[in-house]
């Protein structure tokens, strides 16, 4: 006698619980089908779903089934269609998976009925009906026999599945969520669809105003990145006019962007070809130059991102739940942005999406539908999205540095020439000569217009330098922050420094009343003096701070370099000498005089001599010779005069940072490191109306780093 395996009935009901913890992933995964079957267009109607005992229905206009299909195909259980046929009629590729998440939303309710009629037999309908309460009180699930029912009818292909008696009322929180996931499952995007999916519930209504198109209009950035068949990667940056503002290659956007050596390679990465499209909105008008964003409606905006904001997972042209959803940042953009918010994008600012085709099945669904399982092929799909993200945030970067730069200079020089016009204006309608001619003392129209016109661009050319001014405050009220905390420790700092020296000297002259000298040079000496040698160090570094912060050094005055410059690496000549380093000078602008502050030219030299010292603690520096040049030369060119400063080290040189990354605040290649030193030398040496330029190796092998400042020789006349 022969026996099957069968299974009870709770299994289903096991089913049911833990793969779709929500009615809407249930609903979603009948819109899945519906989508298999080539359908244009999928229907959701809801009655009386509030409280249990309610009806969902999911029609559909795809190719419908046959008899033979409804039979072997729609109640075959846990085998996967797609292992002999992968792509629909049409063309579109498969996305149902075996059928589990199916069956469990089938259970959404007491009973069900399929009708469907096959586009091979139009004038034919099919009808299932499960009852499950039969089913649950039966012993096993195949002891409950099933029956198709066919009849002639004329109507249109498609399939509908009514689900009565409602084991759960569809909660407020999950018809939001299901309007949602139904709207958002061909996304918010320029780019129309194939499929789409209408409801008749009052909350679909309200998010369908809401999650429209139209405000792509107002995007400031817009990032696409590609990830192709070799594995290879590709992105390009576009500005709100559509026009290219960055683009590039594997070798910049695979690159590992934290890290030194062969980490920072670029990857080859295994996941399957994907786009990644990323639009960024600047809800901050008040604080751009932008017109444009001053009539952009900012708290539409605001709200339509709060519905579909993040980055979203389309595999197959169909979003995947729940990358994207309210809460679920799983590519970290949020974490990430408040660790460096420089430009950076967030759920609330941005939307975006990965587009994959997925041809070998390399991502693998979860049982319970809520996404794809973490096996490596999708990691690195999220590793490149984040490096396509870090790519996009160093070139805003980059691009707001040299906006900031430049707009306080240029915004003083529009002031200026706007007062001038100004002035000559006003000497127009009231002249200083009384013979000059006027209209009757009353300046005509013309003359008026004009006024209006130059006293507009008077304090136009104002708010531009004020804003360009509190971008630099914003950075510099930071490192203030820093100083005054460090002078207040440095102040602290001297008083234990100078005990440590008197209470080491008190120590050792004890130590001399009981032992021989001979026994206190061999056991003692060596101590005594390192501990009195590191309590001074201490002593210097404390007193460092301190003298840089004096106040008479932000006076403005007549510095002169080559004489300065050897003032200003004394005050780390300890630190220098402790570490072996050697400095070494060739001042050949003897008489250069720059019309600066002593705190600037400190703070230039300084930084630039801290940068250097710190290339010699890199692992890749292997030459024993640790020497700082610092060189002055005078660089005339025709009227002008410019002092011209140069230091070099015998470090590695610069590696793994570009040489216009360099001077952006943040980019640094040491641990723990600010990366606010360059910048600041930049930013002073804006001020002061020069250049400066990096090379990755100078004249002793390692870093170069050189800066032209305007001068004038003493006694002569300012360039």
């Amino acid at each position: 006698m022969q026996h099957h395996l069968r299974f009870a009935p709770e299994i289903l009901a096991r089913l049911g619980e833990e793969l779709v913890p929500h009615a809407d992933l249930g609903i979603m995964e009948l819109v899945r089908n519906a989508y298999d079957a080539d359908a244009k267009l999928c229907h959701l109607r809801m009655s009386e779903a509030e409280q249990p005992g309610g009806t969902l229905i999911v029609s559909d206009d795809g190719d419908g089934m046959t008899a033979d299909q409804l039979a072997n195909g729609f109640l075959l259980i846990g085998k996967s269609g797609k292992s002999s046929d992968t792509h629909t009629p049409s063309g579109r590729r498969k996305v149902g998976e075996k059928g589990l998440g199916r069956i469990a939303a089938l259970r959404l309710g007491t009973r069900v009925t399929v009708r469907t009629r096959s586009k091979d037999q139009l004038d034919t309908e099919h009808a299932l009906t499960i009852d499950w309460d039969r089913i649950d009180a039966s012993d096993a699930v195949e002891d409950v026999p099933l029956a198709i029912e066919s009849r002639r009818c004329a109507g249109e292909k498609g399939t509908t599945v009514e689900i009565t008696g409602l084991r759960q009322g569809i909660t407020q929180m999950d018809a939001d969520r299901l309007a949602r996931s139904v709207l958002m499952l061909t996304g918010p995007f320029a780019d129309g669809s194939a499929f789409r999916v209408t409801c008749d519930s009052p909350e679909f209504e309200n998010l369908s105003k809401v999650i429209t198109t139209v405000l792509l209009q107002w995007v400031e950035y817009r990032l696409v990145a590609e990830l192709d068949e070799q594995g290879q990667t590709s992105a390009t940056l576009y500005n709100w006019r559509g026009e290219v503002v960055k683009s590039a290659g594997h070798n910049d956007v695979g690159r590992k962007r934290q890290g030194r050596g062969d980490r920072d390679a670029p990857l080859q990465f295994s996941a399957p070809p994907a786009t990644f499209e990323m639009w960024m909105f600047n809800l901050n008008p008040g604080a751009s130059k932008e017109v444009r964003l001053a009539q952009q409606p900012t708290e539409e905006i605001r709200k339509w991102l709060k519905q579909v904001g993040g980055i979203h997972l389309y595999h197959r042209e169909l979003r995947v739940q729940p990358y994207g959803d309210v809460g679920n940042d799983w590519l970290a953009i949020n974490l990430r942005r408040a660790a460096s918010p420089e430009v950076r994008p967030s759920t609330n600012n941005s939307v975006g999406r990965i587009r994959v085709v997925d041809p070998d099945d390399l991502l693998q669904p979860k049982t319970d539908r809520s996404g794809f399982v973490d096996n490596l092929h999708f990691l690195e799909l999220q590793e490149f999205a984040k490096r396509a993200l870090d790519w996009s945030a160093d070139q805003r970067l980059e691009l707001r540095e040299q906006r900031r730069i430049g707009a306080a200079p240029k915004a003083r020089n529009r002031v200026k020439e706007a007062e001038k016009q100004f002035r000559n204006l006003l000497e127009a309608i009231n002249p200083k000569d009384p013979d000059t001619p006027t209209l009757d003392g009353v300046a005509d129209s013309a003359v008026l217009e004009s006024f209006t016109d130059r006293a507009s661009e008077v304090f136009d050319s104002q708010r531009q330098e004020i804003e360009a001014l509190r971008e630099d405050l914003l950075l510099y009220r930071t490192l203030a922050t820093v100083g005054t905390s460090t002078a207040v420790f440095a102040h602290e700092a001297m008083k234990p420094a100078a005990r440590i020296i008197n209470e080491v000297k008190t120590v050792s002259r004890r130590v001399k009343q009981h032992v021989s000298e001979d026994e206190y040079k061999e056991k003692f000496h060596s101590s005594v003096e390192n501990s009195i040698d590191s309590a001074r160090t201490l002593e210097t570094f404390a007193r460092l701070p301190l003298t840089l912060l004096t106040k008479n050094k932000r006076q403005i005055t007549d510095v002169d370099f080559d004489r300065e410059c050897p003032a200003i690496v004394r005050l780390f000549s300890r630190y220098l000498d402790e570490r072996g380093i050697q400095v070494e000078y060739d001042l050949g602008a003897e008489g250069a005089i720059v019309r600066s502050t002593i705190a600037d030219i400190e703070s230039i030299l300084s930084n630039l001599i801290v940068n250097a010292a710190h290339a010699f603690t890199r692992t890749d520096a292997i030459r024993p010779e640790r020497v700082i040049r610092i060189r002055t030369r005078f660089d005339v060119e025709g009227d002008s005069t410019r002092l011209c400063l140069c230091v070099d080290d015998s470090g590695p040189g610069i590696k793994d940072i570009s040489l216009r990354a360099i001077w952006l605040p943040g980019k640094t290649t040491r641990d723990n490191g600010t990366g606010l030193g360059l910048t600041i030398v930049r930013d002073i040496v804006a001020d002061l109306g020069g250049t400066q330029e990096a090379r990755e190796r100078g004249e002793l092998g390692g870093a170069s780093i050189m800066v032209w400042l305007p001068a004038q020789i003493a006694g002569g006349q300012r360039a």
